[in-house]
């Protein structure tokens, strides 16, 4: 796009983005469902919870260090226990526990072949359903087609191939010294942002009012008098910018000072309080009717070594911190109105190295929770075989069949913008894929 009609479609549409946040003078209509994205960075083991195998299976008999007697089941999952040789597992959240508590909400997608075993590739598969650089995430893409007007529409805690945007939509993000900057844009005549009390601001709220008001009056003289387009367009997105309603984002501010507070257990995990504490930005962008989609994250996924040791304690972190989202969510009143993506790089090796690791596999898995009036639950999709390959589904029934099709990510992320009922709209059909829409989630 050139730069002059870049500038004619922001005066017309009357919105500017500054450092990733974006002002409007004029928020949409959305109202929901709410895309959470959590991310666990670096490669998560499917077999070691949501596509168990146990010992015995696998090219050497070792694809997992516990019995496949002790393979639990609820509803129509099947979960894996504890590694057997997991030194000092007790006291640890469980599979077991996560999916008792979440099964009748919960669809497992196994055996995507993500086709790559690169970290950068896989990432960008799994959070944008392609292999291609030039597609956004999903979330950029949900919150592009419903609430591209929103001041803040996709918050995330960082910048990587999970929150890709290839210019549908800002992205903010909201940790460390950023969320200073929105602190600010939400209260511009406060001199200590962490202070609401009247001796922390430059100006009486009367004298203030004034300020902006002959400050506004400037402005459209100077626009009224400028004779060069170039400059006036810019002076009127300048007055744009000024003249917003930041209500919600000092809303988002404002809940950000309230937050939740973690269950006992993620109180004792560190890993696991980060993530919930990540989630809080979230959903305060969520209520104050900020944002549409969030990403969060949790590291620490690629166990080349003591796989068992290193691995499943970070895994039952990230499950115990989902419940604990979940649970805030539906206190808050959310729990209806929230889509939740989780989803790795890719998979892990179906045999363990000499180094008791296990490295990148390019089977893997994602997991989607949801409230009934968007998610059908209580249903795994696709499968893998005891070598823990892909095996192929029929596109109708979904039922493994030798002659069916390979499932990939680009199959998960269409019937995601189905789910999100964005899959004719503009946004989704600029970055449009080949593949039919299987009902995954239906």
């Amino acid at each position: 796009m050139k730069r002059r009609d870049f500038l004619k479609i922001s005066t017309a549409a009357g919105l500017m983005s500054i450092g990733g946040v974006r002002l409007s003078q004029a928020q949409s209509s959305f109202s929901g469902p709410y895309w959470l994205l959590i991310e666990a960075r670096g490669g998560w083991d499917p077999t070691s919870f949501c596509d168990p195998k146990g010992l015995g299976l696998g090219p050497n008999g070792d694809i997992n260090n516990y019995d496949q007697n002790d393979i639990g089941t609820v509803g129509n999952f099947a979960y894996a226990p504890p590694p057997t040789s997991f030194p000092g597992g007790g006291g640890l959240f469980t599979n077991q526990e996560f999916f008792t508590n979440h099964f009748q909400r919960l669809v497992v997608v196994n055996g995507i072949d993500m086709g790559t075993n690169s970290h950068d590739v896989g990432r960008t598969a799994a959070w944008t359903g392609t292999r291609a650089r030039d597609y956004p995430s999903i979330a950029a893409v949900v919150a592009g087609e419903v609430a591209p007007d929103f001041a803040l529409p996709f918050v995330a805690n960082s910048s990587s191939q999970i929150s890709k945007t290839n210019g549908v939509v800002p992205r903010t993000i909201v940790n460390g010294g950023e969320l200073n900057v929105i602190r600010e844009v939400a209260f511009p005549n406060r001199s200590n942002v962490f202070n609401e009390n009247a001796s922390s601001q430059y100006f009486a709220d009367s004298v203030a009012a004034h300020v902006g008001t002959a400050g506004s009056a400037r402005r459209q003289r100077q626009i009224a008098e400028q004779r060069l387009l170039r400059l006036r367009n810019a002076q009127i997105l300048h007055d744009g910018i000024r003249n917003i309603d930041a209500s919600s984002i000092s809303g988002f501010v404002d809940g950000l000072e309230t937050p939740s507070t973690p269950n006992a257990y993620v109180q004792t995990r560190n890993q696991a309080e980060g993530m919930f504490d990540q989630a809080q930005r979230a959903f305060a962008a969520f209520e104050a009717g900020a944002a549409a989609t969030a990403q969060i994250n949790m590291g620490g996924f690629d166990t080349h070594d003591d796989h068992d040791a290193r691995h499943y304690p970070r895994l039952m972190d990230y499950l115990a911190a989902v419940d604990n989202i979940i649970q805030d969510a539906i206190d808050r009143g959310l729990g209806d109105n929230l889509i939740i993506v989780m989803g790795s790089d890719f998979g892990r090796t179906n045999r363990y190295n000499n180094d008791n690791g296990k490295d990148h596999w390019s089977h893997g898995s994602m997991m989607v929770w949801g409230a009934p009036a968007f998610i059908n639950g209580n249903r795994t999709v696709g499968a893998t075989d005891n070598e823990q390959r892909s095996l192929n589904i029929n596109p109708a029934t979904l039922a493994v069949d030798s002659n069916g099709i390979e499932l990939t990510m680009e199959y998960v992320h269409q019937s995601l913008r189905r789910v999100a009922g964005i899959d004719q709209g503009p946004v989704a059909g600029q970055f449009a894929f080949s593949e039919q829409v299987l009902p995954i989630f239906a």
